[in-house]
């Protein structure tokens, strides 16, 4: 038994742009656990949490180095085992899935069994557009038509422009990702207010994350629904959080964790928050994981895999906006 990693280059479909970033391709990586029966999974990294290509590497050999994989035949070992050295959250990810794959499977258990999730279904997710010129927008939209919801990336400056020409073009549910975008309290509510008759579902991270304080006076006022993404990683205080916002966006590669992503949605709902299941841009394969919380999730934004012009894997079907896992 041996792991292995490789680099696989990702055109995207369309510039990526959002408030902080933008990009024409991506470099993931793809580790197999080799055995008698492989096991895949995928590490998207996010420039956000400092996470790169050649710190993904370095961290895998320097794991590598480190463990004996032949001992992990438990989750408690797999858990020991993760927690050698820091890894960046997608890495650790990835290292994790698949050995929880080949524990599965040694089990005879689907991985929704052997993680005591309710099955995956079918389900819409919304699908996103990145910042792109007011002029575009139109013709990015028409072959969208079929996607419940869309993901809307903003920043200040332009968000009130782009909903506008959305608005002039569609009425689905509009899902306004602000990743951060706005410094303070009074500019967003200012751009709230001039949007409060658009059919927008929710407000996705307006504020950056360490102002916890400045987002609480939001969600006293706010007339839309708040969900955290930047402000939620692999850990989190509910109490906090439920001050702050409705409702947490779970990233497998954010959050490092198949475990800690069903722990922090069971911990959401206790709290009475909703939980959307998000995803990073991410071939199949990783989208295949995130798949199987689809049925304990309130929203689905599993797109990831529909941004890239080459996704070689195919384990995940989209028909009329659903999803659907491919056995």
């Amino acid at each position: 038994m041996k792991l292995e990693i490789k680099k696989i280059h990702l055109d995207l479909k369309v510039n990526w742009k959002l408030s902080r970033n933008q990009t024409t391709y991506k470099e993931n990586f793809i580790i197999t656990l080799v055995d008698v029966k492989n096991f895949s999974s995928e590490v998207a990294p996010n420039i956000r949490y400092g996470e790169t290509p050649v710190l993904i590497e370095e961290q895998f050999q320097a794991w590598c180095s480190q463990t004996d994989i032949l001992l992990i035949k438990s989750l408690d070992d797999l858990s020991q085992c993760l927690d050698i050295i820091p890894l960046c959250h997608s890495l650790r990810f990835s290292l994790e899935s698949v050995f929880i794959s080949y524990l599965a499977h040694k089990h005879n258990q689907s991985l929704s069994t052997f993680l005591k999730l309710q099955p995956p279904k079918i389900v819409p997710t919304s699908f996103s557009m990145p910042i792109i010129p007011v002029g575009e927008i139109k013709d990015y939209l028409a072959p969208l038509a079929r996607f419940e919801s869309l993901k809307i990336k903003v920043n200040s400056e332009v968000a009130l422009d782009m909903l506008r020409e959305i608005k002039k073009h569609t009425q689905q549910k509009l899902r306004v990702d602000g990743n951060e975008a706005w410094s303070d309290v009074d500019s967003y509510l200012n751009f709230e207010e001039k949007v409060r008759d658009m059919n927008i579902e929710l407000v996705e991270q307006p504020l950056p994350s360490k102002l916890s304080e400045e987002m609480k006076e939001i969600k006293k006022r706010t007339h839309f629904s708040l969900l955290a993404d930047e402000s939620i990683e692999d850990v989190g205080d509910f109490q906090e959080l439920s001050a702050q916002f409705d409702a947490i966006n779970v990233k497998l590669m954010k959050t490092g964790s198949l475990i800690k992503a069903r722990d922090l949605i069971l911990k959401a709902q206790a709290h009475q928050m909703k939980t959307m299941i998000g995803c990073m841009i991410e071939t199949s394969l990783g989208i295949s994981y995130g798949m199987l919380f689809s049925g304990m999730c309130d929203y689905v934004d599993l797109d990831g895999h529909l941004l890239i012009k080459n996704e070689p894997f195919k384990l995940v079907s989209e028909s009329e906006g659903l999803l659907k896992l491919n056995s």
